[in-house]
């Protein structure tokens, strides 16, 4: 039986937990716990950790006022892509509340792992509630996990661009990422004008090579609220 280094197992624990972690991938690490008590204890860990949490967070609907003081600033005469449209930011704010304990799961997972001290962490989600995208901002590169490939984008040959969503302004571009499962690094440093006061992260499908106007311009595949690092 494979023996798994603290690191390999906390990850993998953490996507566990997460429900992430399917298939093969999730009856080996299953087997491995049953054979290896501290593997087993890590599990266990963020199990005890996550669970009270996915059972107090709830989505939060604003009132309606919300709503039409949004649409009246926005315009009539605003563009009808996902990117402004009310209700795109709807369904991102229900899932922002929705996906806390994910958040948090990430803030566990960095603090864990010895590395230099993230800038941020944010959780991507799909509009089915599913996680699938973990991004920590280090001083000198934005380290990404892609849990698993967007079939759509295969098969049409498009490619995944990543924007950063400031409080005010158009989304700035943080490059294209690989439609794979794994670990990727962007060179973008934590003092980047791109990421200076971001709020929120999106992954959106584009043309091949990335979008031709500079703007978001495909479907979005997930959003994901960016919270600064804080060790407990």
């Amino acid at each position: 039986m494979r023996k798994l280094s603290e690191d390999l197992a906390h990850r993998l624990a953490a996507e566990f937990a997460l429900g992430t972690l399917r298939g093969r991938a999730r009856a080996r690490f299953e087997a491995i716990a049953r054979e290896d008590p501290a593997v087993e204890a890590i599990r266990r860990r963020w199990e005890a950790e996550l669970a009270p949490l996915a059972e107090r967070v709830s989505p939060v609907e604003p009132p309606a006022r919300v709503w039409k003081a949004i649409e009246a600033r926005i315009g009539a005469g605003a563009s009808s892509s996902a990117w402004s449209s009310v209700g795109f930011w709807r369904s991102f704010g229900l899932m922002a509340g929705g996906v806390a304990s994910v958040l948090l799961a990430a803030f566990l997972y960095v603090s864990v792992v010895p590395r230099n001290e993230p800038a941020f962490v944010a959780v991507l989600v799909s509009p089915t509630n599913e996680a699938r995208m973990t991004l920590t901002m280090q001083p000198d590169a934005l380290r990404i996990h892609n849990v698993r490939p967007w079939k759509t984008v295969s098969e049409s040959g498009r490619s995944l661009e990543l924007w950063a969503l400031p409080p005010e302004g158009p989304a700035r571009s943080l490059g294209l990422v690989a439609n794979e499962s794994g670990d990727f690094v962007l060179r973008i440093r934590a003092d980047d004008p791109r990421v200076q006061g971001v709020k929120a992260i999106a992954l959106s499908s584009e043309p091949p090579g990335g979008s031709p106007t500079r703007a978001p311009s495909g479907p979005v595949l997930c959003t994901g609220a960016v919270g600064p690092f804080r060790k407990t």
